[in-house]
């Protein structure tokens, strides 16, 4: 069994398409990236109680989360191209994501260092 961040917890054909573009740690996405994909993982996760993946899709979260937070103009592309490979995306998978995103952001390479 591999200890990779992200397959550790769960590894399915939708989490693999993600590993496979962005790489076992998702290294090719920035701090920023992980940051708001947290945030329409979260929002997708609690919407899941009312809807089905298909009805509220994770594209959905992401306008939903953050077009409040964020400016929509400055939006990375990447998180709407990560939205287009979750598509379907399960709560298990969804939460399974957010464990390894969590890892990253706080003892991994997406860590804020000190300066």
């Amino acid at each position: 069994m591999t200890t990779d961040l992200v397959t550790y917890y769960g590894q399915t054909p939708i989490i693999d398409q993600l590993v496979n573009k962005y790489g076992v740690y998702l290294e090719k996405l920035n701090r920023e990236t992980k940051l708001l994909l947290r945030v329409t993982l979260s929002t997708y996760i609690v919407m899941q109680q009312e809807y089905t993946p298909s009805e509220y899709p994770v594209s959905t979260a992401l306008e939903d989360g953050l077009c409040e937070l964020v400016i929509p103009d400055s939006i990375p592309q990447d998180l709407y191209d990560v939205c287009s490979i979750l598509k379907g995306l399960t709560t298990l998978e969804a939460e399974t994501l957010l464990e390894a995103l969590q890892h990253q952001i706080r003892w991994g390479n997406a860590q804020k260092l000190a300066s």
